[in-house]
């Protein structure tokens, strides 16, 4: 059986928890389906060797450090496939499993998949997310030097607006690390290096004091700006392409896909609890009409579009730390209620 490192954190514990518990829900909804299809002898003679083993090693260790959890996913697995069966033909001959558990990276022509369902009538991918209720889910994370040009590249001007958000995060960082070193009365040479931690300074902006992280997230707040004006300015060009554009951001690259997401709650103590299911496909959101950037609130690092029955957030953060240039997009969906 695989060694794991020893858990010093909280963090480390719950890196775990995510990764372990989004595998074996995978197999379980998947499982569940072939078991309405009447084909799960079929799917569970697919699962041998390397995966079956490391799929009981994730149940074995989650068993030990999540006891709770190992009792609530089939139910969870269980209220999923019950809520996907109609939106799936009923000549169901083959359901895969293709996400991580499965040994290797997706096919990039199924984008977030993490099931196929394979019939005679098409192939069907599923996208699962498994999170805690009322909570925003995770759907992409981009770099902001390439996010317009990534993501909305069908527009003309997207190359333009790209380099307008380039330059803006140039020019703020490197104003930001000036202001810093000049609050921290240590001398600027156009960047950060050693001197910065050597005097005691995080490059963590959680753990800077009040006066420093302010500064910080002034940084992120005007970068997103120029995000919601180019967006703002896309939209305006044309709503039905800027509509079609954002699927990916939601989690939609392929238009075949079916999202599922589930969610758990905790009452009286007792986490996991189910929480109710949440089914989208493209065709829900693609209506241009229901598309609306929400107006962006002062100092925060953020903001949202409501597409249909959902909330999309974009954000602001530094990849790892905000001593580099390198900020990120992070993109994530919540219904509406």
């Amino acid at each position: 059986m695989r060694e794991y490192q020893p858990i010093d954190t909280v963090a480390q514990k719950e890196a775990l928890i995510n990764e372990f518990k989004g595998n074996l829900f995978e197999y379980l909804v998947a499982q569940n389906l072939s078991r309405h299809f009447k084909i799960e002898g079929d799917f569970v003679r697919s699962f041998g060797g390397d995966i079956r083993r490391q799929l009981t090693e994730y149940d074995h260790w989650l068993r030990v450090n999540e006891p709770t959890l190992i009792k609530h996913l089939p139910i969870l697995a269980t209220s999923v496939s019950k809520e996907l069966i109609p939106s799936l033909p009923i000549d169901v001959d083959k359901i895969l499993v293709i996400g991580k558990s499965a040994g290797g990276s997706h096919n990039k022509a199924w984008d977030e998949a993490d099931i196929i369902v394979e019939s005679k009538s098409g192939i069907f991918p599923v996208s699962l997310k498994l999170c805690k209720s009322h909570a925003f889910v995770n759907t992409k994370s981009a770099g902001i030097k390439s996010f317009i040009s990534q993501y909305f590249g069908a527009f003309d001007k997207s190359q333009y607006f790209q380099n307008l958000i380039n330059d803006g995060v140039e020019r703020r960082f490197l104003q930001m690390a000036n202001e810093l070193h000049d609050k921290a009365s240590i001398e600027f040479f156009g960047r950060f290096d050693h001197r910065w931690t050597d005097a005691g300074f995080s490059e963590l902006p959680g753990q800077l004091e009040t006066d420093y992280n302010k500064i910080v997230v002034q940084t992120y707040y005007d970068c997103v700006l120029d995000v919601y004006n180019c967006l703002s300015e896309l939209k305006n060009n044309n709503v039905k392409l800027f509509s079609e554009c954002i699927l990916p951001l939601i989690g939609i690259g392929n238009p075949d896909i079916i999202q599922a997401t589930c969610f758990h709650k905790e009452k009286k103590g007792e986490k996991y609890l189910p929480s109710g299911v949440h089914i989208v496909k493209s065709s829900d959101l693609i209506s241009s009409e229901e598309v609306e950037i929400l107006p962006l609130k002062e100092g925060i690092s953020s903001f949202e579009l409501r597409v249909g029955k959902i909330r999309l957030q974009i954000r602001i953060k530094p990849m790892n730390k905000f001593t580099s240039a390198a900020f990120k997009v992070n993109c994530s969906i919540k219904e509406l209620v």
